[in-house]
């Protein structure tokens, strides 16, 4: 597995299965570690007494720079998987993989640029109880550009379903 997210940087191909497979294992692998964090951040919580604040603050004095260090380490770890996945399924397609990477790249920030990520605000009205104690919920969220968000799921659909060498020399 790690020969395929890793691996074969300049000659390794894809096929369309594969690359949905390994694409959803990686995500899949992200979504584990960030569940894992939530879920130690949350049993330290309950072993020190169930003061969210207390705890952030003594697991980021102890292991801040150390968990922040390990926390970058895995992003990169897994852009390179993905970058490297997504060259080998745009290799096994029969176009230039450099090209198209940094064409999807550029689009994709030209997008962002002409189209930002929204701000979206949701507020609610404070409630009197009976004992005298007021609630009030204020939210926001940014969210990216429905252009965007259309592009990325092309992208996407289009690694997909372009069959392999679509777009080689047709006699190999």
């Amino acid at each position: 597995m790690l020969k395929i997210f890793y691996g074969e940087w300049g000659t390794g191909k894809l096929q369309r299965l594969p690359y949905l497979g390994y694409h959803l294992l990686l995500m899949v692998l992200i979504i584990a570690i960030i569940m894992g964090t939530i879920f130690t951040v949350g049993a330290a919580e309950n072993f020190i007494g169930g003061n969210l604040a207390e705890t952030q603050k003594m697991l980021m004095d102890k292991f801040g720079f150390v968990a922040i260090a390990g926390i970058m380490v895995l992003i990169f770890a897994a852009m390179l998987g993905q970058i490297n996945i997504l060259g080998k399924r745009i290799r096994d397609m029969g176009l230039p993989v450099l090209w198209s990477i940094l064409g999807i790249i550029v689009v994709s920030m030209v997008l962002n640029i002409a189209f930002p990520p929204q701000e979206v605000a949701l507020s609610a009205a404070a409630v009197q109880t009976a004992d005298g104690s007021a609630t009030a919920v204020a939210v926001s969220k940014t969210t990216a550009s429905t252009i965007v968000q259309i592009f990325d799921m092309l992208i996407f659909l289009c690694l997909l379903f372009i069959p392999s060498n679509a777009f080689g020399s047709k006699n190999s």
